[in-house]
Formats: structure tokens, C-alpha cells, sequence
């Protein structure tokens, strides 16, 4: 339909690498607000470009957002402000998150940064918006001294669209998380109503779930959650290609139970016991969760975990099926002696190709795979769903559509 090459100004320090791409890395957004739709994407350069979805004409000049060649992830909006988060301290830009406020004729930006020593926020799904009005976000590793602002592993609580602090949760055993690499930043939180309030559900790589009170997640002392599962996954506290990573999903079905969906990398914890099941999963799994309330507090109770996956990427809800994408990818970082492995090692070792499940919400059960259909693999590639077609992207460049096949009428 159409292309669009941007201009890019100036130069990254130091060439790209897997860490560091220097990319267009942020999922583009579509706002379908107003007569005619607008895709927002940022440039390498961290130029923000606002474009109408016919052709792609500039509906505005383009904007300064985001560091030059930072590491930003998917972009979200709500009430006429734009969201995104930086990690990982590429080019020298700092974490944090940041926003665009289109609701004033200057277009301000605000930032608030996790911490001058690290807390990167990588969630595959970018920041967590409530209905209340407030970001969620969970952070990386690093340093904790919050009197100072540094909030590593941290799920953060930030006001709209000004991005101030209002609240913070951070899990008791922080310091463990960081000395083990279990940070909170690999998963997206997911904000849902339940019974009357809004609760956010975070985790991370240490494969456990919490559930926290979206008005204020960090109670009086900070470090109380409205709930703390037990560990579903990353028995073994292995940093890299284990645990829970991506994006959370939540959904309500048609008896009103609260469910929730998620992408766990590695084997199942052997204490953890899911009333179905549908095969060994050693690789990953999407794992299902019931959200009850008992005693007037919410509680996590596993309901079924999927078939074998490898590796799984966040999951999507839609018309009583869960869809997710088994990546294929190898996801080892480091080589166990302090060197970690160049992008050509990661390429050339990926396990398999991507394929696309579709799994009843209920039961977990396997109702579609696209087996060798795409024949390559994917490295953090969420989904999409929109006009009845579920979106998959693969390493090669290609862009796989898949739909209902319709039935010949007699």
C-alpha cells in the first residue's frame, strides 16, 4: 500500500549488536481516533513520526522523543498521550519511561528515570495503563536505594501523563533478584478490575506472580503485596531463557471469572500442579491462572498449563482462544564463563522455527497449529489480532497473516 524511509540525523556510538540493535525497535502504533486513522512510530534516531494511515503522509514534523539510538519498546496510548520505555543503556540513554502529551498544542515530553545505575524496563509490551490513570512499569537489575531514586527490580507506579512517582512496589528479596539476574523488567504488567478495584499483576524471571492494589501498589511499607504466588517456573533461579518473560494477558470469560495468561520459558517448577495439562512442556508453556477473591483478597489458583512451546512469546486473547507463538529462538545469553554470545551465534543455533497455536481459554487445549508454515523464527515477536487475522512476524522479514477458512456453501 505504501512505504516510508526516514531520514535519519546523526551517528550511534559503536556498531549495533543483539543488545543494542539501533533499530526502529518500538512497535508501531495505529490510533483510530478521529476521521482517519494515525500510525505512530519512532525512528532510530528517537525522531517520533505521526503519519496518516492511507498513505503515509506526515501529519505533523517529525518530533525529538526518545534518546538517539536508545532501545525503546512497544508504544501505547491513552487519552491522547503516547507512552514508551528504555532499556538496557544503549547509546548512553538512560531507562525510563517516557510520554507525549498530544492533548497541548507544544506536544510536552516527561521522562522518570528507574535509576542512574541500571533498572531497565524491557517489557516486550511496553508500559501498563489503568483506568485510574496511572503507568505501570517493571524494572531490571541494578543497585536499590530508593531515598536516591533507584528502583531496580521495581514495579513502578507512575502518574499520567506527567510520569511523577506516585507509588512503588519492590519485592522483599530484591537483592537476591538482582545478585541472581531475576529482574522484574523481562514482563509487562496487566491491569484488570476485580471485584471493584483495579489490581496489577507483574512478575519476572524469578517465575513468580504478584498481585498488587493499582491505587497503590506499594502498601505502607513497600514491599507487601496484595498476593505473592509460589515459583511457577525458573525452579533453578537460571537467569537467561527461563522464567516468566514478555507480557502478561488478562481476560474475563462469559461466567465472569477473571483469567490470566502466561509466557513461561523452561521447564514447570516441580511443585508446581495444574489440574490440566496437555503434555510435558520442558521448553515452555503458556501457563493459565484463575483470579479469585477469598477473604476479601485476590488470589492466583493455576487452572492449566499449554503443550510444549519453544520458546513461548505473550499471548493474545480473543473469541474464547488463546493465541501465542512458539519462537523458535535460541534464547541463551551468556556462555557460562562470563562471555556472551555475538548475534551470529544466536542465529545460527535457533532450535526450530515460529509456529502459531491457538489454545481454548478454558482448557488449554490445542485447537490450531501452523506448523511448518513460516519457516524461520522470531526473537521477541508479539502478535496481533485485527479484522478476524492473527499478525506474525518472523526473523526473515515476512509478515504472516492467518485466518478463519471459510466452509463451501452447498
Amino acid at each position: 500500500v505504501w512505504e516510508k524511509t526516514f531520514t535519519i540525523e546523526g551517528k550511534p556510538q559503536g556498531e549495533p549488536f543483539w543488545l543494542c540493535p539501533q533499530a526502529l525497535n518500538a512497535t508501531p502504533l495505529i490510533n483510530k481516533e478521529g476521521l482517519t486513522a494515525t500510525v505512530y512510530a519512532i525512528a532510530s534516531d528517537g525522531t517520533l513520526h505521526v503519519m496518516n494511515v492511507i498513505n503515509g503522509e506526515d501529519r505533523m514534523p517529525p518530533i525529538p522523543f526518545v534518546p538517539p539510538f536508545s532501545k525503546n519498546w512497544s508504544l501505547n496510548f491513552n487519552d491522547g498521550v503516547l507512552y514508551t520505555n528504555t532499556s538496557q543503556g544503549c547509546n548512553n540513554a538512560k531507562s525510563g519511561v517516557y510520554s507525549i502529551d498530544f492533548n497541548k498544542p507544544d506536544h510536552p515530553i516527561h521522562f522518570f528515570q528507574a535509576s542512574k545505575d541500571g533498572a531497565g524496563i524491557w517489557g516486550l509490551s511496553g508500559v501498563a495503563i489503568s483506568e485510574g490513570g496511572m503507568v505501570f512499569a517493571g524494572t531490571g537489575d541494578g543497585p536499590y536505594d530508593a531515598e536516591n531514586g533507584k528502583f531496580p527490580d521495581t514495579v513502578l507506579q507512575l502518574s499520567t501523563p506527567d510520569l511523577k512517582l506516585a507509588d512503588y512496589f519492590t519485592p522483599a528479596n530484591h537483592t537476591y533478584l538482582t545478585r541472581k539476574d531475576l529482574d522484574m523488567g523481562s514482563l509487562t504488567p496487566v491491569v484488570f478490575p476485580l471485584g471493584g478495584r483495579e489490581i496489577v499483576a507483574a512478575g519476572g524471571k524469578e517465575g513468580v506472580i504478584y498481585l498488587l492494589d493499582a491505587k497503590r501498589v506499594g502498601s505502607p511499607d513497600h514491599h507487601t503485596p496484595l498476593y505473592r504466588s509460589p515459583v511457577f517456573a525458573n525452579e533453578g533461579a537460571d537467569f537467561a531463557g527461563t522464567g516468566f518473560w514478555g507480557a502478561l494477558a488478562s481476560s474475563e470469560d462469559s461466567k465472569k471469572n477473571r483469567w490470566l495468561y502466561v509466557p513461561a520459558l523452561g521447564a514447570p517448577a516441580s511443585t508446581a500442579k495444574f489440574p490440566l495439562t496437555n503434555g510435558a512442556a520442558s521448553h515452555g508453556s503458556i501457563m493459565a491462572f484463575r483470579i479469585e477473591e477469598k477473604a476479601g483478597q485476590p488470589v492466583v489458583t493455576p487452572a492449566w498449563i499449554s503443550r510444549d512451546m519453544n520458546l513461548p512469546e505473550p499471548p493474545i486473547v480473543a473469541g474464547g482462544l488463546v493465541f501465542a507463538v512458539s519462537d523458535g529462538q535460541f534464547a541463551r545469553q551468556s556462555k557460562g564463563d562470563g562471555a556472551l554470545y555475538s548475534s551470529a551465534d544466536r542465529i545460527a543455533k535457533h532450535t526450530g522455527n515460529a509456529v502459531l497455536y491457538a489454545f481454548d481459554a478454558a482448557t488449554g487445549k490445542e485447537l490450531f497449529s501452523s506448523g511448518d508454515t513460516m519457516p524461520s523464527w522470531t526473537h521477541f515477536g508479539s502478535i496481533s489480532i485485527s479484522g478476524g487475522r492473527v499478525f506474525v512476524t518472523t526473523f526473515d522479514s515476512m509478515v504472516y497473516a492467518f485466518g478463519i477458512k471459510q466452509q463451501q456453501q452447498p
